[in-house]
């Protein structure tokens, strides 16, 4: 036989609900589900950071000015995210992984790229960037800035077996495919200073190629940074032995101010130095050696003898 429940019991029964524990509920995206583990993204962090300061030593020899790169994020979106996150136009290339069947992204940023491209041809780089794609001259001149680059990613993914190379580039990365729009991909953000210029790099990784590896990046990140390979170290001698460097011998007198306006051509200036007192010589800004000053086929020279603290041990001894 059915009840009719009273007044007071259904008071009862909702007294009770109220004072039940409110369940927690966590917000979850079927579209960007989490697929690489927070233990993974810092391994890749760490091991990048380490890409980044191994390419910033190689810049700065390569292009003659002093370069810096360092990362500053990785995170999980999808790709069609990470396209939307991009300039347009840009540099951008598709870069194969071997011996895994899928690609990857590389991202540079245009005031970064026009900087090297004018770096590497002669210039300054202090050129303002321009605001249009990089014509077939300038891709070919950034192929050679990213194949340097790949060459330290595929030592960063040594502990997996993986090389990276060129597969495709484009100025516009929604005309390069990829992988689909929707698949998630590791995106690793970089800081790039080539001299006074500042822009960002992009690299994208699909998950799936981290899934792939396993764990091993979290059992390589432990290791110490490489040595640098004698191909390198060649390379950076050769590099840096064709920087041009100031250097400056300086005689520094005082007048007052009445005689230093009064001076007129003709007129010998003496700059209380003695001949037969050495002077210092400057390499940039830095004090390099101790040198008389001479004369060589009607010019001016310096003869060297010898390093600045050792010239102070000897006349204090």
């Amino acid at each position: 036989m059915s009840r009719i429940v009273s007044q007071d019991e259904m008071d009862v029964i909702l007294a009770g609900a109220d004072k039940a524990p409110v369940a927690r509920v966590a917000i979850y995206d079927f579209r960007r589900p989490d697929r690489i583990a927070k233990e993974q993204l810092r391994s890749l962090h760490y091991l990048h950071d380490r890409f980044a300061m191994n390419v910033s030593t190689s810049l700065s020899a390569f292009l003659r000015s002093m370069t810096e790169v360092g990362i500053v994020s990785a995170d999980q979106v999808t790709y069609s995210e990470f396209l939307s996150s991009l300039p347009d136009p840009t540099a951008f290339y598709a870069l194969a992984m071997q011996p895994l069947d899928t690609l990857a992204a590389l991202e540079l940023n245009p005031a970064v790229a026009f900087t090297m491209v004018d770096r590497m041809l002669g210039g300054t780089g202090d050129s303002p960037c321009p605001d249009r794609p990089l014509t077939e001259i300038e891709q070919n001149v950034v192929d050679s800035v990213v194949k340097l680059m790949l060459d330290h990613l595929t030592e960063t993914w040594k502990a997996v077996a993986v090389t990276f190379r060129i597969h495709g580039r484009e100025t516009r990365p929604q005309m390069l495919q990829v992988i689909g729009p929707n698949e998630i991909v590791i995106r690793l953000g970089f800081t790039v200073r080539v001299g006074d210029t500042r822009g960002t790099m992009n690299l994208c990784v699909p998950a799936s190629a981290i899934e792939t590896v396993g764990s091993s990046f979290e059992r390589a990140w432990h290791r110490t940074r490489r040595q640098p390979t004698v191909e390198e170290t060649a390379r950076l001698t050769a590099n840096l032995g064709r920087v041009p460097l100031a250097v400056t011998a300086q005689l520094e007198t005082s007048f007052p101010a009445r005689e230093l306006l009064a001076i007129q051509p003709g007129d010998v200036v003496h700059l209380g130095h003695s001949a037969r007192q050495p002077v210092t010589v400057q390499v940039g800004t830095q004090p390099a050696f101790l040198g008389h000053l001479t004369e060589r086929n009607g010019r001016i020279a310096i003869s060297v003898l010898g390093d600045p603290e050792d010239h102070e041990e000897g006349a204090a001894e």
